[in-house]
């Protein structure tokens, strides 16, 4: 039994990285903003004192 979930672990793993490469499978999160200043959430704590 340890031997199938390794092998199905190892698949899984091998299926996220041939994805990866052929540009199947994205492996960053696809609904965030990496720049928090650019993220209208966080508008207020990134103002200058100006405004």
């Amino acid at each position: 039994m340890p031997y199938v979930i390794g092998a199905l672990a190892i698949g899984f793993l091998t299926f996220l990285v041939v994805g990866a490469l052929t540009g199947r499978v994205r492996m960053s999160a696809c609904c965030t903003v990496a720049d928090p200043r650019r993220d209208l959430r966080m508008r207020d704590a990134y103002e200058t004192s100006g405004e």
